[in-house]
């Protein structure tokens, strides 16, 4: 790079030229040259410099280059039961447990104002009771006064066959009546029942039990003293005790084989670190994917709600001439490197690639090994 800068500079390192120069071709002819100083102002200054471009370079090598996937997944648990009432119009007396209690199956969790029932059902029971032991009465009633006739018909001598078909009569009519009162009793047993049955439904209904082991993860706010709406969630347990981890992207469920490892990645919390999962009931895949952890983790205590990455291999190519991904451009749907040329200023080099992986690309065509290419 040539520079020029006019005399009454004075630098270090710079190249001196003096240039005599006359005025007009007259004024050599008359003057001459020889033995004339020449003029500050004719000085001229040149400065040569060289300054080459610097590059951050890369290798062609022979390695492998894999193409991986990174799937989220979040851990989940098996079971849940939402807790609901199966009444509407009746007020939310009680919630007996918090979120985060432990519960256990058969638990009363919530219930419903009492709505007059319990009397009622007391009631009940005790006629349905008596009812029965009545019912029981009559059948030893009727046993003694059969008895007791055929006692006083045998004690007696000398009967005629009228008098014991006029016995024969008598009990039949006894047996006849008790029937009716047998009827009666259980008519009045049934219908009791049928009531019985009833109100224990609808306090039922107003009583919700666990219906599993589990902690209880959510409740609806401000449930206490509202209305209940029959079937309307108030509550969530859930069984963190065993879960698995769940993807909902389904466009990946056909590069999983059955049986066959998958690494996965928690990257940070308690569980942070390296895992293997396997595909879980891949019959069932639907709308979610499903891993369990491998045998090796089994106690490993997961907490549910942690998310985790899944890196999924796609593709792969072993033992292939390689570049770094970052030296791969494209133009004009065509790949190129830059390479340094022998003036050390770069140049285009059109390549042919097959797969480009996380950190590499294979070569086809257009580069040798160990060839520099241009990264930045």
């Amino acid at each position: 790079m040539g520079i020029r800068r006019m005399a009454g500079r004075k630098e270090s390192n710079l190249v001196k030229r003096r240039i005599w120069g006359c005025v007009t071709g007259c004024l050599l002819a008359v003057t001459g040259c020889a033995g004339t100083e020449p003029d500050d102002d004719n000085l001229i200054i040149m400065e040569q410099e060289s300054q080459k471009p610097q590059y951050t370079l890369g290798e062609t090598a022979m390695g492998d280059v894999v193409l991986t996937e990174h799937i989220s997944c979040t851990y989940l648990q098996t079971a849940e039961e939402d807790i609901s009432f199966s009444v509407s119009g009746r007020q939310i007396a009680k919630i007996h447990v918090r979120v985060g209690d432990s519960v256990v199956k058969g638990q009363l969790l919530a219930e419903l104002t009492d709505n007059n029932t319990e009397g009622r059902i007391e009631e009940l029971e005790y006629n349905i009771e008596r009812n029965r032991l009545l019912m029981e009465y009559v059948d030893v009633k009727e046993n003694q006064d059969i008895s007791a006739k055929w006692l006083q018909f045998l004690y007696r001598s000398g009967l005629s066959d009228e008098e014991e078909e006029a016995l024969k009569d008598s009990v039949s009519r006894l047996q006849q009546d008790n029937v009716f009162l047998r009827q009666d009793y259980q008519d009045a047993i049934d219908l009791d029942s049928m009531e019985l049955e009833k109100l224990r439904s609808e306090n039922a209904a107003g009583q919700l039990y666990a219906g599993m082991d589990g902690t209880v993860s959510w409740i609806m706010q401000n449930a206490e003293g509202s209305t209940c709406v029959r079937n309307e969630k108030i509550m969530k347990i859930i069984d963190g005790s065993d879960g698995l981890f769940v993807v909902k992207d389904v466009r990946w469920a056909d590069k999983f084989q059955e049986g066959v490892p998958v690494d996965m990645k928690i990257p940070w919390g308690s569980n942070a670190g390296q895992y293997q999962l396997i595909p879980y009931k891949m019959e069932e895949w639907d709308e979610r994917l499903t891993f369990t952890l491998e045998e090796q983790y089994e106690g490993t205590m997961i907490e549910v709600g942690t998310d985790g990455t899944i890196d999924m291999v796609l593709d792969s190519r072993e033992n292939v001439l390689t570049v770094p991904l970052r030296a791969v451009h494209m133009a004009e749907e065509r790949f190129y490197v830059y390479v340094v040329g022998e003036s050390g200023m770069r140049e285009v080099r059109w390549i042919e690639t097959g797969l480009h992986g996380d950190t590499s690309v294979e070569i086809r065509e257009g580069l040798t090994l160990g060839e520099k290419v241009i990264l930045k």
